[in-house]
């Protein structure tokens, strides 16, 4: 008898027929002891790949067979556990791409949701990576297929060129942002954002491009948002260089020394951040968190049409070593590392009530699902520290750790409820954005539970270290030296008393999420944003496949 895996011929019933044996083997050992840990690896991969080229034969017993060893624990011992669990995850999700039978590719989605909020640890990030893997779907408009043009330096001597009849006199700054107001027009401002130190140009001229392309498209009244204007004189393309000798750069700006900006008319809400006071007066808890859901269901519906905002805030697993690191020190949350200088990052996010803001950072996303998953991670793990934030910023002055040396204890600022209820709008508008679907099962989290954790580890200033490494040391000359430990509160007879490289200096610079090169503090909220992750990219998945 000729062997089909060595290129030999067979009949394909009898072929059928020996999966079919193999797929019932498969089922009873997987369904029965599941002794050893490389034989249970080995059916799992087994039914994967029968799934995989005869899905037809795929029965509800594949399912429970798969379940039970997401579900056993006699290979918990194991090392090696997690890829056990990733194999027999992404098998039921590949039930949920192949099964010809609509019915039993639903039943393998409820499988996987119903195992993703029973379960943590390794069985849960198993079961989220495997949803968060489903393909795409294809809904995107034109607008996100195009390239950015080459920007066009052009020239400015005068700032009233821009400024036009606004008066310059009644400028003033927001971070690297100069702001001139019309006192005839108050729902109207000119905002000339100029390029960040090294800056390439490129980058700034996005955030223009972005803007006309945006506001050509017809969003959805939930999700619509204001979207800022180019400047009349200027296109998507052009970038001034600014010659006024008058305009009164704050000193300490990390602002480009040739000037270069680009500028654009909005509205003043644009400034209007949802963790910080205006004028003095915080904003009220309900308007938290009508920004923060509203944002949500924004980010979310732009995802969903391959338009990504890559920086709600600014994350790192460690600044410290952005230098030195392949991946520039930023936050890979799939890791669940400590999370560096959380409330820092929080100070100006790039949400406001005006909507999202920076336009910079938005990309057409055409990459692997993957990386969409990581994507709207980045985008709920922002918006949630953005809310913790918000309740820290109550006082801003109680950080840190006190004359005796211990954390700071500023839990009395949040409300448990409050924030309990945030989560959930996050979840359902983020779901309800990214789906156009509204979320109707039961949560795969504790609202209140998760509320009660981040107070605990947002709210104590526990993590206040950062080590600059001796290899940091010695990759700075003497001067980045100084400065790196001037910016840390290090006064310079302290600084002269050190030795460069000589030996790690212990620094506090936190709160942190996590001690230094540890993990994070809170892992319940890495489990709540690969939850809504995970749940976006299958629940919207199914809902096209099924609707075919």
């Amino acid at each position: 008898m000729t062997n089909p895996e060595r290129g030999g011929k067979k009949p394909a019933a009898m072929y059928s027929w020996n999966l079919q044996n193999e797929r019932i083997d498969a089922e009873n050992y997987l369904a029965g002891r599941r002794s050893d840990f490389t034989a249970t690896y080995m059916q799992v991969a087994n039914l994967q790949y029968i799934i995989e080229t005869q899905p037809e034969i795929v029965t509800a017993g594949t399912i429970h067979a798969l379940c039970c060893v997401l579900e056993g624990n006699e290979h918990d011992s194991q090392r090696q556990v997690f890829f056990l669990f990733k194999k027999a995850a992404d098998a039921i999700a590949d039930i949920i791409c192949r099964a010809p039978e609509k019915e039993m590719a639903r039943t393998a989605g409820k499988t996987l949701s119903r195992l993703l909020a029973a379960h943590n640890g390794h069985r849960f990030r198993a079961v989220a990576e495997a949803m968060g893997a489903l393909p795409a779907a294809e809904n995107r408009p034109e607008q996100t297929r195009l390239q950015l043009p080459e920007p066009a330096v052009q020239p400015v001597c005068d700032i009233s060129a821009i400024a036009g009849r606004r008066s310059v006199d009644l400028l003033h700054w927001m971070g690297r942002s100069a702001i001139v107001k019309d006192p005839e027009r108050p729902e109207s401002i000119l905002v000339l954002k100029f390029a960040r130190t090294g800056q390439r140009l490129s980058e700034l001229a996005a955030e223009t491009f972005w803007m006309q392309q945006l506001s050509r498209l017809e969003l959805p009244a939930p999700f619509a948002f204001d979207i800022p204007r180019p400047a009349a004189v200027q296109h998507a393309s052009v970038i001034f260089r600014i010659e006024d000798k008058t305009l009164a750069i704050p000193e300490g700006a990390d602002i480009d020394k040739g000037r270069h900006a680009i500028a654009f008319q909005t509205g003043p809400d644009y400034f209007a951040y949802p963790n910080h006071p205006d004028n003095g007066k915080m904003p009220g808890k309900e308007e938290c968190r009508t920004i923060l859901e509203r944002n949500a269901g924004i980010f979310g519906h732009l995802a969903s049409i391959g338009i990504v905002h890559t920086a709600p805030i600014p994350l790192f697993h460690n600044r410290v070593q952005r230098q030195r690191r392949n991946d520039a020190g930023l936050y890979q949350w799939r890791r669940a590392g400590r999370l560096d200088q959380w409330l820092a990052s929080c100070r100006f996010p790039n949400i406001s009530k005006s909507g999202i803001r920076d336009f910079e950072h938005f990309i057409a996303f055409d990459g692997p699902t993957r990386q969409l998953y990581d994507h709207i991670g980045t985008h709920v793990l922002s918006l949630v520290l953005v809310a913790g934030s918000y309740c820290r910023n109550h006082d801003e002055a109680r950080i840190g750790v006190d004359d005796q040396g211990c954390p700071v204890d500023a839990r009395d600022l949040f409300d448990r409820q409050w924030f309990s209820h945030v989560l959930i709008d996050i979840f359902k508008s983020y779901y309800q954005g990214f789906t156009q679907t509204a979320f109707c099962a039961d949560l795969p989290f504790d609202p209140q539970n998760l509320s009660r954790r981040l107070i605990e580890e947002m709210g104590v200033d526990r993590h206040m270290e950062e080590i600059l490494r001796v290899a940091e040391q010695e990759a700075m000359n003497d001067e980045q030296f100084r400065r790196f430990l001037e910016s840390r509160g290090f006064k310079r007879h302290s600084i002269e008393g050190l030795k460069k490289g000589s030996q790690d200096i212990h620094i506090l610079t936190g709160p942190h999420l996590g001690g230094f090169n540890q993990a994070i503090s809170v892992p319940e909220l890495i489990e709540y944003t690969a939850a809504l992750s995970a749940l976006c990219i299958m629940d919207r998945y199914c809902r096209q496949r099924f609707a075919a």
